[in-house]
């Protein structure tokens, strides 16, 4: 696979086969190389079945006509090994287990003792004694697990009985270990721990024992031998990975005999161990478990899912926990996911202590183990309001960290209704700025086309902690280390044992493939596994530094020392913070690439002396921004860095640094014409709710809600209701979910004279529904239409209101029959038109023509999501005599989101990050007053949330 994005393509929806084709020429006309076909909450099709399949060879045949990639993903949804619950149903066998600790202190009296523990198979219970110094004596230990009885302690009373004569039952359930014993006076510290059926877990309740190798058998032949059936003739070519997710082990029946035989003692005998920190051995006998479930988790899964991958010509790729760094060799493709903040962020994420979550570990694991390269699952979680800006600086940062395949979470297939709070954004064809993501796609491009054969040309490592069992204390210091050493432009790589163990020695350094190493960096850990001290007393006695890091002044001070290594781009910073500035260095013998990335909110401007400048070339990412680097009247030359943008150079094939061109600042009024490009909207999110229940009429009490489902509004308004009582005969009756009528009410105003249309996206309502608008006017679903293009996000239904509103005060009413906890009134309605909108008083008014440069407020669009063109004068005193020059548009407010401009009606200007620069003719200036039409693509958050983004702040805040 090339470099590029390969996005998780949500199927959230019925999924339809032109709507297929259409999504993916989307994504290929804006430059995406391929994707995964990642089932999602909200499919249609059943997941695995013939009508499933239909559509995925579609999708898989679409692919393969644009020369794109069709990769797949193994679950349904995530994590992976259940094969959407089919694994697990009707194998109990195969369920999952977890440990359950109870860790308590007693103060005995010599009298009862009694206590309910887990659910689950008691292990172990035992009382320890306080010693008079309080201390526990460990030594002295009680086993309790014979005073550990079954109780069945929930109550019931049936009516049901076998004969006439007698119809009233009573019974007792839900079996639940107790202890009940005596213990001599004193204080005791109590420690118990069951082994518990995993449930409550997200999709299935139940989850799969991954150490199980039958039950992964299972999961094989269910998921993968069905692709292949299916796709066989396309593996290896369209076809080229398979996507493993977060799967991670945690305990199984099979673990203490294997355990005995690898670490030599009986686990369940030192389970207190691992229940209790404070316990000596604690980290000692928790670094062997782990160890065991490691090995034994590489075996049952990560071995026969790479055999099988390899086998059948596809790559096995994704990101899942790893215990240790070198899990990731089992990865034809290794991966993480990190890549999750904003541009502005005081910290990104993507330096972890975690494997999963460290970019450069990914990336080291990639260069050491010879794979293709690393993907990276990124942009989860970053909310609608989430922007190119934000895209970009991620993507960038995760490329220069070693990253060559960025897996965007996700491309939604359908935001409708609560589809859209699948941990979003999307950066699809639903987001306004969608049109300029192929400037993304070519950026990324160039800087991956200059990495080609050269890798990151680190003298340091850090060895990686986590086989090591490093606390939480422990991985702060880490990540302080990691970030002092980018913050240092100090180039590193992370490493485990094994490859360091591995490597030769020649002319005082560590070879380690093509890197001479100079040191290595040791982070704390609780419990250091022999292999590596061992390795690290032999590199000590040949001369190799292996310095330990114990705290965070440790972690600063070494970063600091490495920067004393003479750097092969030398650099002062002019202006900006050197913190913020990262770098990566990379080579193929005498050629090198430097990637610089400018992580601050203030332009860095770095200088480089006239022997450096001599040879610095410069591969420009953006033709229309222009380069980043210039020549001075000396020779020496500065590369300046917008705030969140980023510089390529090298000393290959590039562009000499040349005189700056002139600058003509462009400042653009605060005040301007604004046009809206997209129908206005009035988000219709907080209702006012009554219920009625059985055959009474009337309605009970109001109370206000979000557009959310039922179950969630009564949580929230603490409505009263009926549950429905479910008896069963020897079982505790439960409460469950009543039928019930919900009326919800809003209220806007209406002062405008332009048509007005309802507007909501498919499944906002659940349940059988009727409209009613000013008691005269009703709707039902089936009068529903598909919305004007334009008008809110593709795939919405509309109504025309019009002939039902009234001048002033109208009344909305939505009454529906909810018979499922997930009905009722789940996601906003909007009134769509060309009218100004006042939120705070819920008002639909004349269009405002005249307003101020991003102020939604003022401009009566509060929840507007689209394009909107403000239109104004700037002045240019003094008109350059170059044929060209540098245009800087400085903003009157501040903007993260995509915008493009026009000077004099000249052609459009795509500006959708930073830096707001282009090179023109200069031409197309005029001395004195110029004309501009700028349009703003923003995000869905004003429409999709009722929100802002706060960027001075950093935060998300709700529009007034």
């Amino acid at each position: 696979m090339k470099p590029g994005f390969y996005p998780f393509w949500f199927l959230n929806d019925r999924l339809e086969t032109a709507e297929i084709r259409r999504q993916i020429q989307e994504m290929h006309a804006h430059g995406v190389k391929g994707f995964f076909l990642h089932s999602r909450q909200g499919l249609e099709q059943p997941y695995l079945s013939d009508a499933f399949f239909a559509r995925i060879s579609d999708a898989v045949q679409e692919a393969k006509s644009l020369g794109m990639i069709a990769n797949l993903y193994d679950e349904y949804p995530y994590p992976s090994g259940v094969a959407g619950g089919e694994v697990l149903l009707g194998n109990p066998q195969w369920w999952g287990t977890t440990l359950r600790h109870d860790v308590t202190d007693i103060d005995a009296d010599g009298g009862c003792i009694r206590r309910r523990l887990p659910i689950g198979n008691v292990l172990s219970c035992k009382a320890f004694p306080y010693t008079n110094d309080h201390a526990i004596d460990w030594e002295r230990s009680r086993d309790l697990r014979s005073a550990v009885g079954v109780h069945l302690g929930d109550e019931s009373y049936n009516i049901g009985g076998l004969t006439p004569y007698n119809r009233k039952r009573y019974f007792a359930s839900n079996p639940t270990p107790v202890l009940e014993t005596a213990l001599p006076k004193g204080r005791w510290r109590l420690v118990a721990t069951v082994q518990a059926v995993i449930t409550g877990h997200k999709y299935w309740d139940h989850f799969v024992d991954v150490m199980n190798p039958e039950a992964i058998r299972a999961f094989i032949a269910f998921t993968h031998e069905r692709y292949w059936q299916r796709l066989g003739t396309d593996f290896g070519h369209t076809v080229k990975a398979i996507f493993v997710d977060e799967v991670c082990a945690a305990w199984s029946a099979l673990l203490p005999p294997r355990f005995q035989r690898e670490k030599g003692y009986d686990i369940l005998s030192r389970l207190e161990a691992i229940a209790d920190p404070t316990h000596p051995d604690h980290w000692q006998v928790s670094a062997d478990l782990a160890r065991v479930k490691h090995l034994m988790f590489c075996e049952s899964f990560d071995a026969p899912l790479q055999d099988w991958c390899r086998q059948h010509g596809i790559a096995y790729c994704g990101e899942k926990t790893s215990y240790r760094f070198s899990q990731l060799a089992y990865m034809d493709i290794p991966g993480c996911e990190p890549g999750h903040t904003k541009a502005g962020a005081d910290k990104v994420d993507t330096l972890q202590s975690l494997v999963r979550g460290n970019a450069r570990a990914t990336a080291a694991a990639a260069y050491f183990y010879n794979k293709p390269g690393a993907l990276c699952e990124c942009f989860h979680s970053l909310g609608w309001g989430g922007t190119l800006q934000d895209a970009r600086n991620i993507a960038e940062n995760l490329v220069l960290l070693g990253i060559s395949y960025l897996v965007p979470h996700g491309f939604f297939y359908s935001t409708h209704a609560l589809k859209k709070h699948d941990a979003p954004p999307t950066f699809f064809f639903q987001m306004p700025y969608w049109r300029f993501f192929g400037a993304l796609s070519q950026r990324l491009e160039r800087i991956t086309t200059a990495f080609v054969d050269t890798w990151i040309d680190a003298d340091t490592i850090v060895l990686d902690p986590n086989a090591g069992l490093p606390d939480r204390d422990d991985r702060d210091v880490c990540e302080v280390l990691y970030h002092a050493l980018m913050a240092n432009q100090v180039e590193f790589m992370i490493a485990d044992t094994d490859i360091i163990a591995a490597a030769t020695i020649q002319n005082g350094a560590l070879q380690c493939r093509d890197l001479n190493i100079r040191r290595i960096l040791v982070p704390p850990m609780r419990a250091p596994e022999p292999e590596w001290l061992e390795t690290a007393a032999r590199l000590r006695l040949q001369g190799i530094e292996c310095r330990d890091i114990a705290s965070r002044d440790d972690a600063l001070a070494a970063a600091a020392a490495a920067q004393a290594s003479p750097s092969s781009l030398p650099f002062t910073v002019v202006a900006g913070d050197c913190a913020k500035v990262w770098m990566t260095a990379r080579r193929q013998g005498a050629r090198r690439v430097w990637f610089l990335q400018n992580l601050g909110s203030e332009p860095a401007v770095l200088a480089f002396d006239q022997k450096t400048a001599a040879t610095l070339r410069e591969i420009v990412l953006d033709d229309i921004a222009g380069p980043a680097l210039s020549l001075a009247p000396d020779g020496s030359c500065q590369c300046c860095i917008a705030p969140f943008a980023s510089a390529l150079l090298t000393n290959g094939d590039g562009v000499p640094a040349a005189p700056a061109l002139p600058i003509v600042t462009a400042d653009l009024p605060l005040a301007c014409t604004v046009k809206p490009l997209n129908a206005n909207l009035l988000r219709l999110g907080r209702w006012r709710l009554s219920l009625a229940q059985d055959d009474d009429p009337t309605w009970g009490p109001a109370a206000e809600v979000d557009a959310i489902p039922i179950a969630n509004q009564l949580k929230q308004a603490r409505l009263a209701f009926r549950p429905t009582i479910a008896e069963s005969f020897g079982m505790m009756p439960r409460l469950t979910f009543p039928n019930l009528r919900l009326r919800y009410e809003a209220t806007f105003i209406c002062q405008c004279t332009t048509p007005v249309t309802l507007v909501m996206e498919p499944g906002s309502i659940g349940g059988n529904w009727r409209l009613e608008l000013n008691d005269s006017w009703q709707a039902r679903a089936d009068q529903l239409q598909p919305a004007p293009s334009g008008v809110h996000v593709p795939g919405s239904l509309s109504l025309d209101l019009t002939p039902g509103l009234q001048p002033g005060e109208n009344r909305l009413v939505v009454i529906v029959e909810a018979t499922r906890a997930d009905h009722g009134l789940c996601n906003p309605l909007y009134l769509a038109g060309d009218f100004a909108v006042n939120a705070a008083t819920m008002t639909l008014a004349s269009p405002c023509q005249h307003g101020e440069f991003e102020n939604y407020e003022r401009n009566g669009l509060p929840f507007f999501a689209g394009t909107v063109e403000y239109t104004g004068d700037f002045a240019v005193e003094n008109l350059p005599a170059t044929p060209t020059c540098q245009l800087r548009l400085s903003l009157p407010a501040l903007c993260e989101e995509a915008l493009e401009i026009a000077i004099n009606d000249s052609a459009w200007l795509p500006m959708p990050w930073n830096p707001r620069q282009a090179i023109i003719p200069t031409a197309i200036l005029r001395q004195g007053s110029n004309a501009f039409r700028l349009r703003v693509a923003t995000t869905l958050i004003r429409a999709f949330e009722g929100e802002a983004f706060d960027i001075k702040n950093h935060r998300q805040v709700k529009v007034n």
